[in-house]
């Protein structure tokens, strides 16, 4: 379980999701973005059917939980 890696979350946005990244990764957080170059390549790319999804591994949700909540990395939904 602890090298298991999941979607922490899905975005529309490039950029908000490559802020949300750049948040986690200076906050000393292992993560990566997948489905960000097919929206940059493919200007038909719908990222609302797949997104952009943020992988974190599953051992630092809670962590990455209470950072998000202590910042405003995440927009309000």
């Amino acid at each position: 379980m602890d090298d298991k890696i999941i979607v922490y979350k899905t975005f529309e946005s490039p950029m908000e999701a490559n802020i949300v990244a750049a948040k986690l990764k200076d906050a000393g957080f292992d993560c990566f973005l997948t489905g960000e170059n097919a929206a940059l390549v493919y200007p038909v790319f719908d990222t609302s059917i797949s997104g952009i999804q943020l992988h974190v591994f599953e051992r630092e949700v809670e962590a990455i939980n209470e950072f998000l909540a202590t910042t405003d990395a995440l927009p309000e939904d």
